[in-house]
């Protein structure tokens, strides 16, 4: 039997964040246009994005990282960025249980809301969104007018 726990990330473990991430998103280098910031973000932009007003989670299957995903509070809601599995581990509910644990936490820090951003060349998560419970707040066009996103919004429930 397989355990999974997810859990805060200490500082020390925000190289293993940072890690998992450039992983996950790597099967989108060459196809979105723009590209994805995910993989441009070095280990210092993370640091300078959260600290002091986010942080991360890690996913540990066995004891394995295999998930990972990051967050910071604005006044009435907690942003998730950047939610990756690694390939290795997907098509086991790793990214919903990550979310699940992020709207917890929004609920346990006073949030109103959890906010995600998703690109419309990536129809797949809008719709696992969707069935999460999000809805559309915004759409947002790049400059170039080559790609676009959804921002999309949950409200923050005890249940």
């Amino acid at each position: 039997m397989t355990k999974l726990v997810i859990e805060e990330a200490a500082f020390e473990h925000w190289p293993i964040v940072h890690r998992i991430m450039r992983e996950a998103f790597e099967e989108y280098r060459g196809v979105l246009n723009p590209p994805s910031g995910a993989l441009r973000e070095s280990m210092e932009d993370t640091v300078m994005k959260l600290k002091g007003r986010g942080g991360a989670v890690l996913a540990w299957l066995d004891g394995e990282p295999v998930g990972s995903a990051q967050f910071y509070r604005e006044e009435e809601y907690m942003y998730i960025g950047r939610i990756s599995v690694s390939v290795h581990a997907r098509g086991r509910g790793i990214g919903k249980q990550i979310i699940a644990y992020l709207e917890r936490l929004t609920v346990q820090r006073g949030a109103q809301e959890t906010r995600l951003e998703v690109r419309l060349s990536i129809p797949d998560n809008i719709r696992l969104y969707e069935r999460l419970g999000y809805s559309i707040l915004e759409h947002v066009e790049y400059p170039e007018k080559t790609d676009s996103w959804y921002i999309m919004c949950k409200p923050a429930t005890a249940g």
